[in-house]
This record gives C-alpha cells, sequence and structure tokens, in this order.
C-alpha cells in the first residue's frame, strides 16, 4: 500500500459529472445525427421489420443522461468536495474502519443517512477471441443507516465505526485482479440528494496496531434502528408464547423479481420479432432457437414470480425450528428438533449493482448434526444485520443449546441414468446441427438450380 500523507479521502465526483456530460452530449449527437440524416431510411426499417421499433427509446435515453447529468453538476456545487476523514489511517481489516464527514448544510430536513461498506474484486475476463473486459464482484458488505448530527452553523457530520472480518483481504494495488474497498454514502435530502462513494486503504490489523486504537474513543452517530427503515421490513420480528417469529413477507425481493420478470419479458418480445424475419429462410433452425430463447424467457419471468410471490416463516423455540414456506397457497413445512441443530451460520447468497449502489443480500442456514442443512433466513442486507438475526434465533433455542460437530450427510445412492434419456441429452446437443441439415436438404433443389445456371 502507497504512503498515505493524509486521512483525507475525497470521492470521484468531481470528474463523474464531466465525464457524464461528455457522455451525453456524444450519445445524444450521435442519435439526432443518425435520425436527421437518415430519417426516411429509419421509417421504411420500421415497416419492414417491427424489431427496429426499439430504438425509439434512444431519444428518451438520451434526455434522461442529460437529466442525471444536471443532477450531478448541481450535486458538486451544492456540496463541494466532502472528504471522509479516516481514523484510524489505514483503515482496519480485522479491526475499525472508522472516521467522520462533515456537510455544508443544516441537518434539517437529514433524517437519516444509509452507509455501506463493500469489499470488490476486480478482474478482468477475457474471452476465446482475446477481448478482455472488467468486472466486478463484492465479496462482503455491511450497512448501517445514522441519524445526521448538528456540527456548527448550517452544517452537519456523520461518524460511523464499521467492524470488517480479519479473513477479508486488505485493499490491493490495481492489476489484473485486486480488492478494493468501498464506502458508499447516501442521504435523502430536498432537491438533490447526497450520493458519493469513497475508495478507502484498507490495511490488516495486527495485535498492536489494535492494541494502539483501542486507546481512541470511537464515535457513531445515532444508529436509526432498523424497523424505523425500509430495510427493516426484512424480517419481521414477533414475540410467541413458545418463543420468536422471523416472518419473511411477499415481495421481499421484488426490485430483483422485477428485474428477471422485465428482462424475460424482453426476451420474449425481442426474440417474437427477430426470429420472424428468418422463419421464410430457414425455418427449422429459426424455429429450434425461438423455442430455447422462448424457455430461456419463460424461466426467467416464472424465477421472478417466485421471488415476488414466497413467504417464509421461521419460528424458534426450546424445541427447535419450524419453517413454513408458502408459495401461491402451497405450503411447505419442517420441523427440525434442538438436539438435531449443529449450528446456524451466515452466508452470502446474491448481489446486483445499479448506478452507485450495491447491495449484497445474506441468508441463514441451518446446519443439521448429520451435515444437511435448511434455508432460515434471506434477504438480510448486511453482514452486521444477518448477525444480528442470527444471535436473536440462537437466544430463542435456549441456553442450554451448543453449538455441535457437524457430520457428513448420508449421500443418496446414485441411481443409474435411463438410456432413453442419455439418449435425449444427446439429441439435444446436436438438435441445431440436424435442423440445418434438414434445412439445407430442403434448399438442396433450389441451390443446385442457382449452381447449374451460375455454372451454364
Amino acid at each position: 500500500m502507497p504512503h498515505l500523507s493524509s486521512n483525507k479521502i475525497y470521492s470521484q465526483s468531481a470528474k463523474q459529472f464531466w465525464v457524464a456530460w461528455v457522455g451525453a452530449i456524444i450519445w445524444n449527437a450521435v442519435t439526432w445525427f443518425a435520425i436527421i440524416k437518415g430519417g426516411n431510411n429509419i421509417l421504411r426499417a420500421f415497416d419492414e421489420n417491427p424489431i427496429f421499433y426499439f430504438f425509439v427509446l434512444f431519444p428518451f435515453i438520451g434526455i434522461g443522461v442529460v437529466i442525471s447529468a444536471i443532477r450531478q453538476t448541481l450535486a458538486w456545487y451544492k456540496f463541494g468536495k466532502t472528504p471522509v476523514t479516516l481514523s484510524p489511517l489505514p483503515g482496519q481489516v480485522g479491526g475499525h474502519c472508522a472516521g467522520y464527514i462533515g456537510f455544508p448544510i443544516s441537518e434539517k430536513g437529514a433524517k437519516h443517512a444509509q452507509l455501506s461498506l463493500s469489499c470488490i474484486r476486480s478482474y478482468i475476463t477475457r474471452d476465446s477471441q482475446g477481448r478482455s473486459s472488467q468486472r466486478e464482484k463484492a465479496v462482503w458488505q455491511d450497512r448501517i443507516t445514522l441519524k445526521p448530527e448538528k456540527y456548527g452553523r448550517k452544517k452537519m457530520r456523520l461518524n460511523f465505526v464499521f467492524n470488517p472480518p480479519a479473513h477479508l483481504p486488505a485493499t490491493e494495488p490495481e492489476s489484473d485482479d485486486y480488492h478494493l474497498w468501498r464506502l458508499h454514502i447516501k442521504i435523502p435530502l430536498p432537491g438533490i440528494d447526497f450520493d458519493r462513494i469513497f475508495e478507502l486503504p484498507m490495511e490488516k490489523a495486527t495485535g498492536q496496531s489494535i492494541v494502539t486504537h483501542q486507546h481512541n474513543t470511537l464515535q457513531s452517530s445515532e444508529v436509526v434502528e432498523r424497523q424505523d427503515t425500509e430495510l427493516g421490513l426484512i424480517p419481521k420480528l414477533r414475540k410467541t408464547a413458545s418463543g420468536s417469529q422471523f416472518y419473511y413477507g411477499y415481495g421481499r425481493s421484488k426490485g430483483m423479481a422485477i428485474a428477471l420478470v422485465t428482462f424475460g419479458l424482453f426476451i420474449a418480445v425481442f426474440g417474437h420479432f427477430f426470429f420472424d424475419g428468418f422463419l421464410d429462410f430457414l425455418p427449422a433452425t429459426t424455429g429450434l432457437m425461438a423455442i430455447y430463447v422462448g424457455l430461456l424467457a419463460l424461466a426467467l419471468f416464472l424465477l421472478g414470480l417466485f421471488l415476488i410471490s414466497n413467504s417464509l416463516t421461521v419460528e424458534v423455540s426450546l424445541k427447535g425450528v419450524r419453517k413454513q414456506q408458502r408459495f401461491f397457497g402451497y405450503l411447505r413445512e419442517e420441523l427440525i428438533a434442538t438436539n438435531d441443530i449443529a449450528d446456524i451460520v451466515v452466508e452470502q447468497n446474491g448481489s446486483s449493482t445499479s448506478g452507485n449502489t450495491t447491495r449484497v443480500w445474506y441468508r441463514l442456514k441451518l446446519l443439521r448434526r448429520d451435515g444437511s442443512h435448511i434455508e432460515v433466513g434471506d434477504s438480510l442486507e448486511g453482514q452486521s444485520y444477518a448477525d444480528e438475526i442470527k444471535q436473536q434465533m440462537i437466544i430463542a433455542l435456549g441456553s442450554s443449546w451448543q453449538v455441535g460437530t457437524v457430520g457428513i450427510a448420508k449421500e443418496m445412492a446414485k441411481r443409474p441414468i435411463p438410456s432413453w434419456l442419455r439418449w435425449l441429452g444427446k439429441l439435444l446437443s446436436y438438435s441445431f446441427f440436424i435442423a440445418l441439415l434438414y434445412d439445407l436438404n430442403k434448399m438442396f433443389p433450389e441451390m443446385t438450380e442457382f449452381l447449374t445456371q451460375l455454372w451454364g
């Protein structure tokens, strides 16, 4: 890690709004140049193939890009540089990542601030043709919601503290495959929101550094309970006569579900218009491709429908865990006795990125002593919140329960694959080749006639 001369960390907002303006100008210039120069040809293309109507969206996308650039510019002039001050510097993996940020505005109107600290793996992938693309994957994330506090005259401040686990990597130099840490701060405000990302230097905490910084008082602004934010809807906790009930209601993954349903519908509509123009040329091959694309669209649609239309209820008591999952009225129930529970673990089970926002979801898995497991919690945003729900479940199991050893799950006897299923798999793997040969065979007389006239 390079030497750090200051504990002030700046975002890339100044560069981002200039990049946004360059992108907006280029997009709109190319779009309107194509519309003006190719007006009649575009209208003719619309008549020949309805798929070209998708390009009608391009001018509206251009308007959206301009609006985004304007908002980023106004945000820059409203908030200025607003650096994050880290203390200790660098942040500690296995210790504390703490600091504060000050704002040149009053805390009035700022009900809460959402902060997320993420460990990101950035790497380069290459395809079969040698083309490379940059990809990112969220390795870990924690989220907190804080209440901004008054700091001086017409100013406000946020003090934050995160505790990254020791097993995570430190900040690494840029390469084809490296890790970085990002702090995302978002504050809903009247007019323009504060929404910025800061890349933080992080190092592995040593015993000496932890002892050194223990003497410093780590301050945090008032933490807003999750029940008072939109994130607190998952799960709903209710005390029962026997223990605690955790309810994960319908629509808890509505963002991902809507995205999957929309993408599935888009693929279905796009595929319909796209393949319709080739049915007269290669009917069997094109029809087979249309079927596969349709099945993919259907799978995405059904997956999105499942995410938004199932509920999960987990009741934990001294007797054990009762899990009830409902999907369109169908109930699936499982009972696990306390003496059969070996442990409850937290696992990452999904992530998404939209604009500046990266979200990581965690789930809770109950491990049985025989090595099998079931899911008893999902859609939990942030490591600390997942750990909190896990701890509440452990408390509900009672003080007599202890973490046990996990055995090896009994493997089910492997049944041989039927021969007809093997042949079906082979047939499907060669289906496109067979369809293409069929189409070429149908076209053989025409091809023969064409070649005869050509050579004659």
